[in-house]
Formats: structure tokens, sequence, C-alpha cells
């Protein structure tokens, strides 16, 4: 099964944190694109979270590796946000708008965070 479970929020929230480990959970059995639009490309800066008495999600990223999943970033919203590729916390696969919308039509299920 595909899934797409789309960060399109702050990282400030419970919302991003669940996404994040939901991603994971599914990603054990099912093909997941993690899909990074908006201010949800936040989630994956260098923005320190525990400065901000926020858990971070280093140790939820660095799992993602052992389970089937793919995680992007849509690039107008890196550029809008002065983001670039290697200031990420983990190896993200910049996509355009048109290149997420067919990831999105192509998943079978779809999770908005």
């Amino acid at each position: 099964m595909k899934v797409a479970v789309i960060i399109k929020g702050d990282p400030f929230s419970w919302k991003c944190h669940e996404a994040l480990r939901v991603a994971m959970a599914l990603g054990i059995s099912c093909e997941v694109n993690l899909i990074l639009v908006k201010d949800g490309v936040y989630a994956l800066s260098r923005w320190h979270p525990e400065e901000l008495g926020i858990e971070g999600f280093d140790r939820l990223v660095e799992n993602i590796s052992y389970v089937k999943v793919k995680i992007y970033a849509e690039d107008a919203s890196l550029e809008e946000r002065g983001i670039r590729g290697e200031e990420l916390t983990c190896e993200v696969g910049v996509r355009s708008i048109d290149e997420i919308r067919d990831m999105v039509k192509d998943a079978e299920a779809v999770l908005v965070w």
C-alpha cells in the first residue's frame, strides 16, 4: 500500500511529532512518502528545539531509515523560508509542487498534519 503523509504545519506542536511517529509506524508495512510543505519544512531544519523546551525529532528521523519511508520537501517552501537542502538534518528529496501532486495522486491513503 502506498501512503502519503504530509506535514504542512510548524514543528512546534504535537502534530509534527505524531506525524513522524505515524509515518515511521506505517513504513513497517507500507511504502510511505513523507512530504514536507509550507512551514512543515522547518521540521527537519536545524532549529534546536531543546532550546525552546520542545522534544526534538532527531531520534525519530534517525529510525525512519530502518523502514520504508522516503522524505521529500517542496522546493518553493524551502526557498520561501531561506532553507537550503544541506541545512536539513537528513537526506531529503527536493521536489516541485507538480511532482508532489503526482505522489499524492498515486497514494492509496493520504494523511495531512
